[in-house]
């Protein structure tokens, strides 16, 4: 922030004050927040990025998913291609239940992102999610493989796989692929939830209890992000 803060000083361009708008977003600063990201948005009106961020803002702050909405189609106003705000943008119509128009503004990432071959995987977990939703398992596979690809180090990655495989039948592969979701990040409760859902229906009465212990200890310390 110091260092951001001298470089504005010294007459420092639009990007010092979006940088120093995305460290007090951070730090939960959100009155500095403010004055940096309506700088930078002055600065260079036709970025996409400043309002990006600040639709980041009011989704991860202040869950005011109108309003980032609103930001984001500002984003999208600047660059119709902007990908994260795409992105982001379906996931605010998510949770607003518009999931058809959500999964329009993923596939215009997807897109974006072969066509460039960039490496970003979130569309692809997104899509996954919906399609799996929809029952489109084998959609679904594909979707959240390559997702894989780019991301392997992301636990939600390997719990979605597993998800996945449990709904296609494929009981071994999800029990493989929702360990590795654990062993990333023993966190993700809810992984411990579906593995007890896997022994139970193989008949290991004493793995299923001994995994729901876990899911129940652990749902103490973590809370839960997602069950459906």
């Amino acid at each position: 922030v110091r260092a951001l803060r001298s470089a504005i000083a010294l007459g420092g361009v639009a990007s010092s004050h979006l940088r120093l708008a995305e460290a007090y977003f951070v730090l939960n600063q959100h009155k500095f927040f403010s004055e940096e990201i309506s700088e930078a948005q002055s600065i260079t009106p036709d970025d996409p990025e400043p309002y990006y961020v600040e639709g980041r803002y009011w989704f991860q702050t202040k869950q005011a998913f109108a309003k980032a909405e609103e930001l984001f189609r500002k984003a999208l106003s600047k660059d119709p291609n902007h990908v994260k705000s795409l992105t982001h943008l379906a996931i605010c119509l998510r949770n607003t239940q518009q999931d058809e128009e959500a999964e329009a503004f993923l596939k215009r990432a997807v897109g974006r992102i072969e066509s460039l071959q960039l490496s970003y995987y979130l569309p692809y977990q997104l899509l996954a999610e919906i399609q799996l939703l929809r029952n489109d398992l084998d959609i679904a596979l594909e979707s959240i493989r390559k997702a894989l690809l780019m991301a392997p180090q992301i636990a939600e990655n390997h719990y979605l796989l597993g998800k996945v495989e449990l709904a296609k039948g494929y009981d071994k592969e999800a029990e493989a692929s929702i360990q590795k979701a654990i062993a990333i990040d023993e966190a993700l409760v809810e992984g411990h939830y579906l593995l007890a859902r896997i022994y139970r229906n193989r008949g290991d009465a004493n793995g299923a209890k001994r995994e729901l212990d876990e899911f129940k200890e652990r749902k103490e310390l973590y809370g839960t992000r997602r069950l459906n």
